[in-house]
C-alpha cells in the first residue's frame, strides 16, 4: 500500500469515527418507565443523603421554613421537596413551620436539575433503513449507552432574625446505568438493582 492509500483509509476512518461518535441529549419528560423513575428517584435520595452535619449542623432541633425552587412545579419537585423534608426531619432532628413568623431559619433549595440525560458514544455504524427510516438500526463497534439520573441543587439557608445567609452550598448526585456493547457481547454497569 503506498502513503496517499493509506492516508485515504485514514482520513475515511477518521470521517467515520466522528460521524458516528457525536453523543445526544435527551431529558425523559414523562418518567413512565421503571429505569427512568428508578435513576430520578435514586438520584434525589442520594443527593439528599450527601447532606452533611458541616453544612445543616447549625439546624439541629431548630424550627426550619422550607422552600423549594425549580424552573418548573411538577411531581418529580414535590417528590424532591418531601425527600429533602424526612431527610433533614430523620438526621438534624428539624422543626418545620408554615411561615417565616414561627421559624427561626429559612433553607431554600434550588433545584438545577431533577431528570435524566442519555448519552451515547463511541464507534458505531448506523444501518438506514430508506423506506422506513423507523426501522433503521445502530451495529456497535466500541460504544458505551449512557443512561443517568441526575439531581442537583444549591441551597442557601438563611437565619430569619438577622437576614443573614449562614451557609449555603451545592449538593448533586448522579446514578448511572450505562451498557457498553460490541458487534459480540454488551454488559451493563449500573447503580440501580
Amino acid at each position: 500500500m503506498d502513503y496517499s492509500t493509506m492516508i485515504r483509509i485514514a482520513t475515511l476512518l477518521f470521517a467515520v469515527f466522528f460521524i458516528t461518535a457525536c453523543s445526544t441529549r435527551q431529558e425523559g419528560a414523562n418518567f413512565k418507565g421503571s429505569t427512568e423513575q428508578r435513576l430520578v428517584t435514586y438520584s434525589i435520595d442520594h443527593m439528599m443523603q450527601n447532606l452533611t452535619p458541616e453544612d445543616m449542623g447549625i439546624i439541629v432541633g431548630q424550627k426550619l421554613l422550607l422552600k423549594s425552587h425549580f424552573v418548573i412545579d411538577n411531581q418529580v419537585v414535590k417528590y424532591a421537596h418531601q425527600r429533602l423534608q424526612a431527610e433533614l426531619a430523620d438526621r438534624f432532628q428539624v422543626n418545620f413551620v408554615e411561615t417565616p413568623e414561627q421559624a427561626d431559619y429559612r433553607l431554600d433549595m434550588f433545584y438545577t436539575s431533577l431528570g435524566t440525560d442519555r448519552d451515547s458514544a463511541g464507534l458505531s455504524i448506523p444501518i438506514v433503513n430508506l423506506s422506513d427510516p423507523e426501522q433503521s438500526a445502530i451495529v456497535n463497534i466500541l460504544a458505551i449507552d449512557m443512561y443517568h439520573g441526575i439531581a442537583e441543587g444549591n441551597f442557601y439557608l438563611t437565619e430569619l432574625a438577622n437576614g443573614k445567609v449562614v451557609k449555603k452550598g451545592k449538593i448533586h448526585s448522579r446514578v448511572k446505568s450505562d451498557k457498553f456493547s460490541t458487534p459480540f457481547f454488551s454488559f451493563p454497569i449500573s447503580h440501580i438493582d
